[in-house]
């Protein structure tokens, strides 16, 4: 049998080596310190074992984020900045990309992602020219668009 040391129940003996650290604070130095210093090397086995959990734990806390979404989070950035207007009038624009067309696997997820949104009405990709139409009520993104509509606007203005 052999012995994995990285699932190895250590509940009950931190929790002696706990108890008799302190139990021994009046019985004497040496059974003391004995007691101490088995408590902490099983705590720092202990952390051993759950780093990867320990790491994700504090990343959530300070918000560090990982190589993996890092990785995830690239290409959408990408896609992203390349995107032009091709064609905009309030409520509707149409977008363009040659990765759009480069990744067809993009189309549904993202067509899902846009339409999750409190007042649009479609987003409808079409993977052979590499563009995206969205169409939206303008009324209830209003606020929320206003800036962004503008600019739209001014790439459109700059492509006739």
């Amino acid at each position: 049998m052999q012995c994995d040391l990285k699932n190895l129940p250590l509940g009950l003996p931190l929790t002696v080596a706990s108890v008799g650290t302190i139990a021994t604070l009046w019985a004497g130095k040496n059974l003391h310190a004995g007691f101490g210093i088995a408590w902490a090397a099983l705590t720092f086995f202990h952390g051993w074992q759950h780093h990867k959990k320990m790491k994700a734990d504090a990343c959530r806390l300070f918000g560090c984020t990982s190589k993996a979404e890092k990785k995830a989070a690239e290409p959408l950035q990408e896609l992203v900045d390349s995107f032009q207007v091709d064609a905009y009038v309030p409520g509707r624009v149409r977008l363009r990309s040659s990765l759009l067309a480069a990744n067809p696997q993009w189309q549904q997820p993202l067509e899902e992602y846009i339409k999750s949104f409190a007042g649009v009405k479609d987003a409808c990709i079409n993977i052979l020219t590499g563009s995206l139409l969205i169409t939206y009520d303008g009324a209830k993104l209003k606020p929320k668009i206003a800036a962004l509509e503008q600019q739209l606007a001014e790439q459109a203005a700059k492509r006739i």
